[in-house]
């Protein structure tokens, strides 16, 4: 008889978290493999869910390799409210020769006397708790409960673009890669006009990308990201310029978010392609000439949302982006020098 432990969750997304629950299940419970379920819809959350299709894929990455974990799609495929009761029958049917057990958090311990047929849910699998405060509350059921190592990370965390780190790096390459949360990523950092021009650029900078033959993905990120420091305190700011880019020390602080922001997406957003770093770093001078950084800086200074007509430097740059950020870069240090004589 096989004993299977069975993880229920949005997974949205799969988290680090997750996996230290299923792992300490196969420390402490004698389970053979663990099971992730992820449920189709979550009624009393407001947000609505990633699509089933990403969910599962992302899940799929983050136990790749790892024999004993397995994707079981039986509430996700339902396609409707699912009840644990209706999961489980479903389960002693499909494998009358295991032996299950349902973990569930410790709130969820507190109100297991009001889950849908508990009694009979006791029948069909063992429930154990996992703790990971080491603070359990109330057990109306008397659960048998266990403790996990803490993992300081929630899926909403993830979805505001924190506490990255604790996220495959797999299932992260799929996020940037589908676009997942990343708007929401710079949402809860910048201010609404901030995050409009932001969007903005990024489809401006994936349009010159694919004109000129680059990978649009990569150049959407960077526009998408290319502000993230933008409304950083400048105390906050001066302290990353000494350490990067000590020679702005003395340039007017409206420069330092470019060099930041190369910084950030690294080591915050995990992102490792230099290029992605790079474009943002320069992206308010101007001085590199790696393609995506020229691209960068030409939809900034092109953003149709800045109010004036771009239209004929934005085909240039469509069609020609070097010719075109030599363009740009002429007319935007002409416009500098104008205002210097203001």
């Amino acid at each position: 008889m096989k004993r299977v432990a069975l993880l229920g969750g949005s997974f949205d997304p799969i988290h680090n978290g997750h996996m230290q629950m299923a792992n300490t299940a196969i420390e402490l419970l004698r389970v053979d493999e663990v099971w992730f379920i992820p449920t189709f819809a979550t009624p009393l959350k407001e947000r609505a869910l990633t699509s089933k299709e990403h969910r599962k894929a992302m899940i799929s990455l983050a136990i790749e390799g790892k024999p004993k974990f397995r994707l079981e799609p039986i509430e996700i495929e339902r396609a409707e409210k699912s009840y644990t009761i209706d999961t489980l029958k479903e389960l002693k049917h499909r494998y009358p020769d295991h032996e299950f057990v349902y973990l569930i958090g410790s709130d969820q311990v507190e109100q297991f006397d009001q889950w849908k047929d508990h009694d009979a849910l006791l029948k069909l699998a063992e429930f154990v708790g996992i703790e990971r405060d080491h603070t359990f509350g109330s057990n109306p059921c008397d659960l048998p409960c266990i403790h996990m190592k803490d993992v300081p990370v929630s899926s909403s965390l993830v979805r505001n673009g924190m506490r990255l780190d604790y996220v495959d790096a797999k299932v992260l390459q799929y996020i940037y890669t589908n676009r997942l949360y990343i708007k929401d990523f710079i949402k809860c950092r910048v201010h609404e006009h901030r995050y409009l021009h932001s969007c903005s650029v990024a489809d401006l900078c994936e349009a010159f990308a694919v004109c000129n033959g680059y990978d649009g993905n990569k150049a959407y990120l960077i526009g998408l990201f290319h502000d993230v420091c933008k409304e950083l305190d400048h105390k906050q700011m001066r302290a990353w310029i000494k350490k990067i880019a000590p020679q702005y020390l003395d340039a007017h602080p409206a420069i330092w978010h470019g060099f930041v922001g190369g910084q950030v997406v690294k080591s915050v957003f995990r992102m490792k392609d230099w290029q992605i770093g790079n474009a943002i770093h320069w992206h308010v001078l101007g001085q590199s000439k790696d393609p995506y950084a020229m691209i960068v800086y030409c939809a900034d200074k092109l953003d149709p949302l800045r109010g004036y007509d771009s239209y004929e430097l934005i085909e240039q740059c469509k069609k020609d982006i070097y010719k075109g950020f030599v363009a740009v870069k002429d007319q935007n240090d002409k416009y500098l020098k104008e205002k210097e004589k203001k």
